[in-house]
Parts: structure tokens; sequence; C-alpha cells
């Protein structure tokens, strides 16, 4: 009777419908140092943010764990004409609420997104769509007002698919709490600040690697490496090169550390009344910084400079520019010849937790800057606050100041980089310049591959030499810690998506 029981088992399995998958098991805890404010996939874009979305909602292409594009909600997808991209919608997919994935409910999404009510920090990566048209039920064209060989990589990240009855009913602080898409997981409860809990989502088509995953937001890093010790989490993210050996000692966790195209650089609000509206003075901040002390000391070998804010992993990067110089002597002739020999004071703010060394950095770029006399006073606060002083920056009543950020490429492109840190239309940014944005523009519309890589190429070349509208410091590893008992391995993007751990 027994071996009848078990004959009847493996009968079933192997009965079981192509593509179907065991359903997952097991739980993982993840320990974070940057929270996420909003689960609505359309307002805002953040590298918190990023490493959540896609466990609940889905895009039409996808970037692989090894950085390499590929297909996700989009079966395939083709350039009709320079200003005509089709894509075939994969049949049978649903949404967790039983909603069908199709044409219809990309148009609705995108065109949430371009809706200026919206005023989605992501419209600046589509704003370059006319208008979306469905073909049939699983067809879908996006027409573009000018050639625009970027889509692609940009609909990667950002355009998460929805679906439009649910989204229609709901208001915004409602949508923002309870999402419904299509990804690995449904989010089943969430703590903000605190904690979310995910939990298989049972219509995805592709599965999570566990049933459960809870990730638990710890911005303090001696407090998440304690966690991951203890066996109060499996896997941390942002772990300080100064607590490695620490995470090793045990014998029960790891180091797990990888190259990531995450730039980390400080922006300057450049309006009247700034020192730095002067671009000798921008030169001398660049100039008085020892990058290579910051990233030997500081960062412990788990950084490397950078000459502008992308690094070789980009597309459109030139290898011609290096990373400036230590030349305090330089430094203080600049400032001399603006009318800053006796040098200013400004105000430099960071958020509390969210980059690696971030705040040891600053404090240690403050020391150098200061034997040139540049006061800096910096600034540690939750990144709630510091965003509304970012945004409310070029106010007539906000003095000018300094912030430090750090930029994921997760586009692997200048275009991502220079759009969303450089050009005018960048929420973050504080340098605008019409010539700068139009080189920008003029860049990311030309289909020829050579030649928009040139195009990036000078344009670094300007920014870098003459512009001067950042303070670019170094891309960054990211460095996890990790129990043993964990199965994966980090991205090429650096994100730490939940769907994708596993156990052993």
């Amino acid at each position: 009777m027994k071996r009848l029981w078990l004959w009847m088992v493996v009968l079933s399995l192997l009965l079981l419908p192509a593509g179907v998958k065991a359903a997952p098991k097991g739980k993982v805890v993840l320990g974070m140092a940057g929270a996420l404010t909003t689960f609505d996939p359309h307002t805002f874009s953040s590298l918190p943010i990023s490493m959540h979305h896609p466990n609940v909602f889905e895009t039409l292409l996808a970037r692989a764990p090894d950085g390499s594009m590929t297909n996700q909600l989009a079966e395939s997808y083709k350039m009709v004409s320079p200003k005509v991209w089709e894509f075939k919608i994969r049949k049978g997919v649903k949404f967790s609420n039983g909603d069908p994935v199709n044409a219809a409910a990309v148009k609705f999404s995108f065109e949430r997104i371009l809706d200026p009510k919206m005023k989605s920090r992501q419209y600046r990566y589509f704003k370059s769509m006319a208008k979306l048209e469905v073909v049939d039920e699983h067809t879908v064209r996006i027409h573009t007002k000018k050639p625009d060989p970027m889509l692609p990589p940009f609909l990667a990240i950002y355009g998460f698919i929805v679906p439009p009855s649910y989204y229609k009913k709901h208001d915004k602080k409602h949508l923002s709490r309870n999402p419904v898409g299509s990804g690995p997981f449904v989010m089943k409860k969430w703590r903000k600040g605190q904690e979310v809990v995910y939990e298989a989502n049972p219509n995805a088509w592709r599965k999570p690697r566990v049933k459960t995953a809870v990730v638990k937001f710890i911005p303090e890093s001696t407090t998440r490496v304690s966690a991951l010790i203890s066996g109060d989490v499996d896997v941390i993210d942002n772990l300080p090169p100064a607590l490695s050996d620490r995470v090793r000692a045990g014998g029960k966790t790891d180091v797990i550390a990888k190259q990531s195209p995450r730039t980390n650089y400080i922006l300057m609000v450049i309006k009247e009344g700034a020192p730095w509206m002067d671009v000798r003075v921008r030169r001398a901040m660049n100039l008085a910084i020892n990058r290579e002390a910051i990233t030997k000391n500081v960062m412990m070998g788990f950084a490397k400079s950078v000459a502008i804010i992308q690094g070789p992993a980009s597309f459109g990067f030139n290898p011609e520019l290096k990373p400036y110089p230590y030349d305090p002597a330089q430094a203080k002739k600049l400032l001399a010849e603006a009318g800053f020999a006796k040098g200013f004071s400004f105000d430099v703010y960071i958020p509390r937790g969210r980059f690696m060394m971030g705040k040891e950095a600053l404090e240690g770029i403050a020391g150098q800057w200061a034997k040139v006399g540049l006061k800096a006073n910096v600034r540690v606060m939750e990144w709630g606050a510091m965003k509304k002083i970012i945004f409310s920056k070029y106010k007539k009543n906000v003095k000018p100041f300094l912030y430090y950020l750090a930029r994921m490429n997760t586009a692997f492109s200048a275009e991502h980089m220079f759009a969303g840190a450089i050009s005018s239309r960048s929420a973050y940014g504080g340098f605008r310049d019409k010539a700068v944005d139009s080189m920008i523009n003029d860049a990311r519309s030309t289909l020829d591959n050579k030649s928009r890589e040139k195009k990036y190429q000078e344009i670094a070349r300007v920014l870098r030499h003459e512009k001067v509208p950042i303070v670019p410091l170094y891309q960054t590893f990211r460095i996890f810690g990790a129990n043993k008992k964990i199965d994966w391995k980090p991205r090429a993007d650096g994100k730490l998506i939940a769907a994708e751990v596993g156990l052993k």
C-alpha cells in the first residue's frame, strides 16, 4: 500500500503541466539599510524602492542577475520604425487579484506615469512617448516623439505594469500601501520604517525561491551586523568594510562583495548667491579632495575613484577622463582668484545609514576641505527629511547647500546618470545648463550606437573639464553579509531582491 502511494505521488508530479513549478517553501529574513517610502510603482525612483517593487510588480523587460537584458512580461519586442516599438505580451499571465496582464494594462500603466497629475519621478525616462496603441489583446505599440534607442534599457527598470480596474478604483493613498502586481510575491504586511512581509503570489508565472520573505529595515550598520551574527536575519546589505572580519569570524556567516555601478558624489545647488556659482570654486572643491586616501582608508579598498558620474560598465564611458588629482595648492589658488582667499562655510547633508560608510567618508572629505579654508558642516538626517530640503533647493529663502548622494546606474548607460543627476529635468540635481541639456537630448535620440556613444563621451568631457557640475567621488563595491545556509549571488546592478534569495 505504501509503495502504491509513492507511485501515485511520482505519477502526479510527472503529469504536472509543462512550466508549472512546485510551490516554493521556506523563509528568509533580510536586513536592509534603506527603507522604502511607497508601494505605488509609478511615483518615485530610488535604490531602496527598486529593490522592493520587483518583488510585487513586473516590467516589460528586465535585467538578468548578470546585467544582460532579458524579456519579462514582453515575450518579444522590435523596432517597427525609428519612432515605433512593438511589444508582444505573454499570454496567460495574471495579476495577483486575478485580472489578466494584457496590452490594455500596459497602455494604462504608462499613461498613468505620463499623467501630469501623478508628478511621477519616472516621467523623465518615458517623456519621449507620444502615445500607446493597443493593436490586439497581447500586442502594444509605443509611439515616440522622436527616435529613442534608450527606451528598452529604461523599460527594464521602470514602467511596472498594474491592473487598470484596481488602480482606477482606488486613490493614491490606498495604492501606496496596497499594491497589486504580477510579480513573484504579494505584499502581506508593511510596517513603515520597520519591516515588510512578502508571501508567494499563487498567480505568479515566475515563482520566488522561498514561500515567505521578511525584510527588516535596520539603518545602523552595527545593528545590522549583530542581527546577522545572532541569526535574526539571514542576509544584510551595506556591510561596512571595517566589520567584514567580524562577520567572517563566527564561521556561520560570510562576506559577499561585488563591484557595482553605483557612483557616490556630492551635488552642489548651483544658484544665485552660492560661492560655487563660480566654476573656479567648483574645481577647487574637487582638487581639495584626496580620493585615494578616502577609498583606501575609509572604504578599505572597496571603492574606485571616478572622473565623472559613470564608471567603465556604462555605455558611453569615456576612458580618457581621469579622476581629479589631489592638489590643495591649486585649490587655494583658484579660491583666491574667485575672491574666497579666506574660504567660506556651508552645510552639506547626508542621509542616515543610506550609503555604505557615507558619513565617515563625508567627514573625511570635510577634513580635507578644511585644509583649504572650506568649512563644511556635515548634517546627518533621515532620508525623508533630507528629501524635503532637496526638493526646496531653488526657493528664494533656502540658502545654498551641498548634499551627498549615490546613484545606481541600473541602465548601464550614460543617459541614466546624466538625465538623473546632471540635466535640468533631474529632481535631485543641482545643476541647470541649457547647452548640456541639449547635448543629452541629442545623444538620446541618436539611433546609431557608435555615434551615440561618442556623443555621451563628449558630454562627459565637457562636464569634467568645462562645467564641473558635481563633486564625483567613487564607485563602491556592494558588500553583503549572509548566513552560509543562503543560496544567493549578488546582481551586477547591486540590487538585493528578496524573490531571488533561496535556501541551500
